[in-house]
């Protein structure tokens, strides 16, 4: 049995996502300790606990240690899932997407499933629906992941009551891309929401936001939306796709009460502009997120030994992805160049 520490790294619920998927993938049951350690409330809330129910339901799983608070936990999967209908309720904001991203592997690996999870779309501290749509699997794509995701309720802090659907296809091409040498955007989307009980002026401020720090931009593609929601809330999601039709970056930008709406589509543009300068592939939040895919097709593909890609920014979820994958995958190495904080490379190589 592997054997974590879940204060390694980022010290949050990554370990425990990441976790469980691979060693439902693989077969290998672990065992961690200082679950969440270093978050102000540490072991498993709500939506951690979401990912360990529903990925022992997955696989029909023996657990320890299930419970809100718990710092420790056993997980031992006996199957891999059948190709059914899967319902998740987190009954918090805890973030959809991330459950989705830890079932999704286990359940594309197997016979694919639809899966339908409610909880929260646009929540801080996790990659909101639009990126995942528009930037993560389009990216997973690209080494043989399919997934139609679909969005049915809107759900923002602290209420929730979003709804995703998911139609998960199965893996079974597997592919490692030539990417560009580096990211220039063919063109830029925004998208401005609101929820629709808010002020109508907030969309408008928030693009007024993006095109005060865009002022001579082409091919801008505008997108503005008030809608329905349990709680209320506002995002600004910026995506570029490069020229050479391969590469996407996405960037988000959550409201809040006293921040002004202009000073959210600022924020998001300026990570934006920040990240074409650093001339890299891949941007920050997607590093960490594609690294389980890269892994897996490079795994796949018996006559492929190395992949490499170039990151905006190293972050600790990066070096705790590229910390923890290979235990459960030992024939991998993973490698990163450069300090935290700063560009980096990242290497793969299948022993």
């Amino acid at each position: 049995m592997l054997v974590i520490d879940g204060a390694y790294g980022e010290g949050g619920g990554q370990v425990l996502r990441t976790s469980l998927s691979l060693s439902v993938v693989t077969g290998k049951p672990f065992k961690i300790f200082n679950l969440r350690a270093k978050r102000p409330k540490p072991g498993l809330q709500p939506q951690h606990l979401a990912c360990v129910k529903a990925l022992a339901y997955l696989s029909e799983a023996e657990v320890k240690g299930d419970e809100l608070g718990s710092q420790e936990i056993v997980f031992i999967p006996k199957k891999l899932p059948e190709k059914l209908h899967y319902s998740f309720d987190i009954g918090t904001a805890g973030s959809t997407l991330l459950l989705f991203q830890t079932v999704v592997y286990p359940l594309s690996l197997s016979e694919g499933g639809e899966v339908v999870i409610k909880g929260g779309t646009h929540v801080p501290f996790s990659p909101c629906y639009h990126y995942v749509k528009e930037v993560f699997l389009p990216m997973a794509k690209l080494f043989g992941l399919e997934v139609d995701l679909h969005l049915e309720a809107y759900g923002f802090y602290p209420a929730g009551g979003g709804k995703i659907r998911a139609f998960i296809k199965p893996w079974k091409e597997f592919f490692l891309p030539t990417l560009p040498e580096c990211f220039i955007p063919e063109n830029l989307t925004v998208y401005s929401v609101s929820s629709e009980r808010l002020p109508a002026h907030i969309v408008e401020r928030q693009l007024k936001g993006v095109l005060s720090e865009l002022p001579n931009c082409e091919n801008l593609i505008v997108y503005k939306e008030r809608v329905k929601s349990k709680s209320d809330g506002t995002f600004v999601f910026l995506k570029s796709l490069d020229k050479e039709k391969v590469l996407y970056a996405g960037f988000t930008e959550l409201g809040k009460r006293g921040y002004p709406a202009e000073e959210i589509g600022k924020k998001v543009t300026r990570e934006w502009k920040n990240f074409l300068s650093t001339k890299s592939q891949f941007e920050e939040h997607l590093a960490d997120q594609v690294l389980i895919p890269i892994s897996l097709a490079l795994l796949k593909l018996r006559s492929a030994k190395f992949f490499g890609f170039s990151v905006a920014k190293v972050t600790k979820h990066l070096l705790t992805q590229a910390w923890l994958i290979p235990k459960f995958l030992p024939e991998l190495k993973i490698t990163i160049e450069d300090k935290e904080g700063e560009k980096g490379y990242v290497s793969l190589y299948r022993e």
